[in-house]
């Protein structure tokens, strides 16, 4: 087949007729004459499908990052007929190493251009395909496309209930002064058109408005399928337009699959000197505008690489007092999008659109948007738009703000050169976060006000106050603003924005910095309203940052705004969380103060306990062996510590009861197991009486129920003395327990130390004697002390004697010395001989020496006393001498007075009488064994 000339209009309307063109690799040039005719019009139930057999393969090749990349058709120098298609999609994937991420990689795709149908007037308005009441044009393969000079409508033009289906093929190359450029679709008789787009490529289109797809009052479905590319289309340079790649008027837009990439809303301030528009968001949308009506779905897909001189560089949705009926998105990607000179990098809702992002399913992701604004507010990844007045004529009309309701998000590793690197709100916006359902912003930075916004509208209230305007003040720049920024006039008088602790997942944000100028901190379970600023970093642990990743299922992450709110910037409404009512408990803080007699305290020695009453109303108690009964009290937390000043703080944090709560605070001993060596605890338990109120503000439909602190009752149970305190704000409550310390413990050590001597017997067999241990001018005490005494036992000679243990302390630091250390001296006596005691034996004589015992006795500062004794021997004139080795030897003898030989002891007698009867003895068994007898013993 060869290339055909056909310059007629071929009409097919014919109800039920369904005609298939097969291109085969070859071009069909159509110039419309001078009126422009449509080379194909369908009507009346008439269907007419194009392909092309002979179709080149889509080249696809990595390419350099960046924005609006827009679409090329090369032609031939010498007849201006197309000869490849270059065009750029801009594909994001979810990192694989973190979930919340993606990352976009650009692909160039060229595709040789075989078969296609031709545009080759030069300034026409024609319809190259022509789609009207009722009829039917499927796209499966092949080109529509223009010659190098050529201008058309539309490639392809549709309306009144007519069908356009495009599952593959190209649309590409064509400029219209018009609109949609490359696909147009209208209404009549009240009926539009409707595109379903399953595939193929729509590219490097350009007209004033929707250079890929323009619609009014129709339907745009990319769904099923690949869903198509839309891709590299553009606005004007010279003009000021909207949705390079679809633009859609009181239409109906449905995103589930497919790619809006690399489209270009290029209006150029500079080269044209318009600049009059720049920074005031009035007009844009890279990727798709929508507005004045109809709806815009996106459920999938991806809106990628898109590009806006002015705003919104993906999506721009709705426009000032022309808002969509309805704006949602509940799935896909929307990635690496860029406004250069005002808000929405990757979303702009304008006001008063009401829009909900709500994902149920899969992930869905706005992710790598930039602002690039030095005029505007910002609003990296989403900017919601404040109300105002629409001024027509000499009248004036009223216009509510734009509302966005998020839910399961999480806002993490947003920038922002000025403040709010992940979420921020100017003067005209209201923000009401909860934690059902709601979001979580953690982990986002800011460069702490290098970049400030411009002062479009007469906003200057993100100025320093040195600024005619300005409300940042010194405070506010110093205690924390990263992730959580609102600010207006001071002169404000309502509260525009509530923020409670707890955020997605169930942790804690930990909030810190400043609300309305007052530096702050919020709670798990607390709240904060403000009527003029904001700023707020959190804080939360690593285990609540997974929850919330686990519960988010959108994700806004890694977005960058020159100005504020890389995440989402808001002049308009915005509520985060499915709930409508919000219970903000107070900030209640017990403080108190322990004191340690004895040594010096170490931080987190001691733990405290706060317990409720139980059931019946009751508390704890310690029983008589000095343990803690809880008494079934339920623990509020578990319990704080003191640092190394002996201070304490109980942050109560979840007050939520309307009337009287009872708790008990008492130091937890650990029941003599747990407990501090060496430590005497206080056994002091004070009822704490909390009377409550309620107080409800509504912020943006949500009532925020406050809970306020009236009056607390601290009551001493040892004395039953009741202390009252009214605080004087009752949502940030902070008392001191007592105006002394609230407990005060006391440290002492003890030890023990064994008394023992050696007992002797010369001459003799081992009796019982008995001895005594006692003192005599104790040093360093007021104790008596008690003799104690100990007997030997058995026939053991020599033997140790031992006494029982001696206690000694406890002592406390007033009873030491420098060292740490106390002596006490003892004595060691044997007791006199008694006959009722059995200790007095004929012949026995004890000995009467004394022992002098001095111990030491040193604190090793976890409550024991190392006892070391030292004994000395003291003779009978009292001296002194050290002996390792003290020892009592009693002798035994018999004193028998003979005549003539007084003085003469028996002892010598009996001694040789012994010595005899030895002799005696052997002399005979000598005899015995000699003549071989018996042994006998």
């Amino acid at each position: 087949m060869q290339d055909l000339d056909c310059n007629d209009e071929i009409f097919l309307d014919k109800s039920g007729s369904n005609i298939t063109l097969d291109l085969n690799g070859c071009k069909i040039k159509h110039s419309g004459e001078d009126s422009g005719l449509p080379l194909f019009s369908v009507s009346n139930g008439a269907n007419l499908t194009i392909k092309d057999s002979g179709q080149a393969e889509d080249k696809k090749s990595a390419q350099s990052a960046g924005q609006g990349k827009l679409a090329t058709v090369e032609r031939n120098g010498q007849d201006g007929l197309p000869l490849r298609l270059t065009y750029y999609v801009t594909e994001s994937s979810v990192n694989a190493e973190n979930k919340t991420r993606t990352t976009e990689t650009t692909y160039k795709h060229e595709v040789d251009i075989n078969g296609a149908i031709v545009g080759t007037k030069a300034d026409s308005a024609m319809k190259l395909i022509n789609v009207y009441a009722g009829g039917t044009f499927n796209l499966q393969s092949g080109v529509l496309t223009t010659t190098q000079d050529a201008k058309v409508g539309h490639l392809i033009y549709a309306e009144e209930g007519s069908i356009v289906n495009m599952s593959g093929g190209y649309v590409c190359g064509a400029t219209s002064m018009n609109h949609g450029a490359g696909i147009e679709l209208d209404t009549k008789n009240n009926s539009g058109a409707t595109l379903n787009l399953t595939g193929g490529v729509i590219a490097g289109n350009y007209a004033p408005n929707g250079g890929g797809v323009n619609a009014y009052g129709s339907t745009i479905n990319m769904t099923g399928g690949t869903g198509g590319t839309i891709s590299g289309n553009g606005t004007f340079e010279n003009l000021p337009g909207y949705g390079a790649g679809i633009c859609a008027q009181d239409s109906d837009v449905t995103v589930s699959d497919g790619y809006v990439t690399n489209n270009n809303c290029q209006f150029n301030y500079i080269t044209k000197g318009q600049d009059e528009h720049k920074g005031f968001g009035c007009h844009g949308g890279g990727g798709i505008a929508a507005y004045n009506g109809g709806s815009l779905q996106i459920s999938g897909g991806y809106i990628t690489g898109n590009y806006s001189a002015e705003a919104g560089g993906g999506v721009y949705a709705g426009f000032f007092h022309q808002p969509l009926d309805s704006f949602t998105f509940s799935g896909g990607t929307i990635a690496s999008n860029v406004a250069q000179n005002s808000e929405g990098g990757g979303v702009r809702i304008a006001a008063p659109t009401e829009a909900e992002f709500k994902v149920t399913n899969s992930p869905a992701y706005i992710t790598n948007n930039t602002t690039n604004t030095t005029n505007d507010w910002g609003g990296g990844g989403i900017f919601v738009q404040g109300g105002g007045d629409w001024k027509e004529g000499n009248s004036s009309t009223p216009v509510a703000s734009a509302k966005l309701k998020i839910y399961k998000t999480q806002i993490s590793n947003n920038s922002a050169q000025g403040y709010g690197g992940g979420f921020a709100a100017c003067p005209s916006g209201k923000t009401a976060i909860t934690d059902t359902e709601g979001i979580a912003i953690f982990d986002n930075s800011d460069e702490n006000g290098t970049c400030l916004s411009g002062g479009t509208n007469g906003k200057n209230e993100d100025q320093p106050t040195s600024v005619q305007g300005g409300e940042i003040t010194d405070k506010f720049k110093q205690y924390g603003h990263k992730d959580l920024f609102l600010i207006r006039a001071r002169t404000s008088n309502d509260y525009v924005a509530a923020v409670t602790g707890q955020m997605l997942g169930g942790g804690a944000a930990n909030w810190s910095g400043t609300i309305d100028n007052t530096q702050t901190s919020i709670g798990k379970y607390e709240g904060a309203q403000a009527k003029y600023m904001i700023g707020l970093a959190s804080a939360p642990t690593q285990e609540d940052k997974d929850a919330a990743t686990a519960a988010a299922t959108l994700f806004i992450t890694g977005n960058s705004s020159n100005i504020h709110g890389g995440g989402i910037m808001t002049n308009g409404d915005v509520v985060a969380g499915s709930t409508t009512q919000v219970s903000v408990y107070p900030k209640m803080k017990l403080n108190g103060t322990k004191a340690l007699e004895g040594r010096a305290l170490t931080a987190g020695e001691f733990k405290f306990q706060l317990l409720e009453q139980n059931e019946s109303g009751k508390g704890p108690y310690f029983d008589q062996d000095d343990n803690l009964q809880f008494n079934n009290c339920p623990k509020v937390g578990d319990g704080v510590r003191n640092d190394d000043r002996g201070n304490f703080v109980y942050d109560l944090g979840r007050l939520n009861s309307d009337g009287t709560s009872v708790y008990y605070l008492v130091e937890d001993p650990g029941n003599h197991v747990d407990g501090v060596d060496g430590v005497y605890y206080d056994k002091t338990i004070y009822k704490i009486e909390l009377t409550t109120t309620t107080v409800t503000r509504p912020v943006l439909d949500i009532n925020y129920i406050y809970y306020l602190v009236t009056n607390v009752t601290v009551t001493n149970l040892k004395n039953n003395k009741p202390n009252t305190f009214t605080p004087p704000n009752g949502s940030d409550v902070s008392i001191d327990i007592t105006e002394g310390n609230t407990f005060t413990n006391t440290y002492k050590a003890t030890g023990s130390w064994t008394p023992q001597v050696t007992k002797k017997v010369d001459g003799g067999e081992m009796k019982k004697f008995k001895f005594e241990l006692y003192a005599e001018n104790s040093d360093n005490t007021e104790k008596t002390f008690q003799p104690i005494y100990t007997y030997t036992s058995g026939s053991e000679n020599p033997q140790t004697v031992t006494f029982d243990p001696v206690e000694i302390g406890p002592l406390g630091v007033d009873e030491l010395d420098s060292n740490q250390q106390a002596k006490f001296t003892y004595y060691i006596r044997e007791c006199p001989a008694d006959e009722n005691e059995g200790t007095e034996y004929e012949g026995y004589k004890n000995d009467t020496k004394t022992f002098k015992v001095v111990v030491t006795a040193t604190d090793n500062g976890h409550g024991t006393l190392n006892c070391t004794p030292t004994y000395y021997e003291v003779d009978a004139n009292d001296a002194v001498r050290k002996t390792d080795d003290p020892t009592f030897t009693n002798t035994y003898s018999t004193s028998l007075p003979l005549s003539g030989m007084s003085g003469v002891t028996l002892t010598y007698l009996a001694g040789a009488a012994v010595l005899c009867a030895a002799a005696a003895w052997m002399h005979i068994r000598r005899k015995a064994n000699a003549k071989g007898g018996e042994r006998r013993e």
